[in-house]
């Protein structure tokens, strides 16, 4: 008895749903990988390396955001202003590796000024727009993610990333390498999520004949 046609792609969404789970799953583990990594001092633990990789996620983010421009109809305020604030948050990653690393003056605070403002602007101009995405974010997946994100970025992060934290958890055997190496990572893995949900949204963004 063949299979009725509603039920096929029923069975084909489960499965490519259950696929782009294990994707994601996989990403998350390949990016903590180093962590991972037992009895190897010389693992790409320190800051500098860290702070690279955060910024190459941000940085492919904003590109992908860019990139759904041209295919995003009257939605395109929107990926204009996302791309501002992913490109205000990645000058402050590369901040971090510039200035505390590389002890380069960079003036990141008026960069990340200026980006922000454009992305005010943007969406003051294009208000309904945008109150017609913020409504309907909540629908796309992509928008899970990046709340993820940032729960790890400013919740999260500001108790496991705390040394009192690790010094009441540890006691003795407490070393301040510890909570600076979690964040890192916990910050690592936040970028990751921003960018599986730049994607998602990017997506969604791009199906003009839906969003029009």
């Amino acid at each position: 008895m063949p299979i009725p046609e509603n039920r096929r792609r029923a069975q084909g969404a489960w499965k490519a749903t259950l696929l782009r789970g294990l994707l994601i799953c996989a990403g998350s583990v390949t990016i903590l990988l180093p962590a991972w990594l037992p009895n190897r001092p010389g693992v790409p633990l320190e800051r500098g390396t860290v702070e690279l990789m955060q910024a190459g996620l941000l940085a492919a983010a904003a590109a992908v955001m860019i990139g759904a421009l041209a295919h995003a109809g009257k939605r395109r305020a929107v990926c204009r202003v996302l791309a501002f604030c992913l490109a205000a948050a990645l000058v402050g990653e590369l901040e971090d590796f510039i200035s505390g690393i590389l002890a380069w003056p960079f003036p990141d605070k008026w960069v990340i000024g200026a980006l922000l403002g454009a992305a005010l602007i943007t969406g003051i101009r294009h208000r309904w727009v945008m109150l017609r995405f913020f409504e309907t974010m909540g629908h796309h997946a992509g928008a899970g993610f990046i709340a993820a994100a940032l729960l790890i970025l400013y919740v999260f992060n500001r108790v496991v990333g705390a040394p009192p934290f690790w010094q009441a958890a540890l006691g003795d055997t407490f070393s301040p390498e510890i909570p600076r190496i979690c964040k890192s990572y916990l910050e690592l893995l936040a970028c990751y999520f921003i960018l599986v949900g730049t994607l998602g949204l990017a997506i969604t963004l791009g199906r003009r004949e839906e969003l029009d």
